[in-house]
């Protein structure tokens, strides 16, 4: 699939395009998850990308975001807060892969 205003290839579990931030029309409108929490694959913490799957947004938006509360209106607000949500946010359970069994007369899964 393509990116629909700037023609960029898109990969199948993409909800946005990479390089213009287009909506890849993927997924429900508006997805709420059903609890807030961060993800094992974050940059720092997690932080940001739990926000942006929580809110439904780009992950890129929630940290400029972010970012920008970290220097303007209170000067290191949004590192503290970063900081608070990082303590109080849970991480994302652990799911296990499915193994299979083999048996003498095939594999049970």
């Amino acid at each position: 699939m393509f990116c629909t205003k700037c023609g960029i290839e898109l990969r199948d579990h993409d909800k946005f395009c990479s390089a213009c931030g287009t909506s890849a029309g993927r997924g429900p409108a508006v997805y709420q998850a059903e609890r807030l929490s961060r993800p094992h694959d974050g940059k720092i913490a997690g932080v940001c990308a739990g926000f942006a799957r929580y809110f439904g947004v780009d992950v890129t938006l929630v940290r400029i975001i972010w970012l920008a509360l970290t220097v303007w209106p209170l000067p290191l607000f949004g590192a503290i807060t970063y900081i608070v949500a990082w303590i109080v946010m849970p991480k994302d359970p652990v799911t296990l892969p499915a193994t299979t069994m083999h048996t003498a007369s095939g594999p049970v899964v």
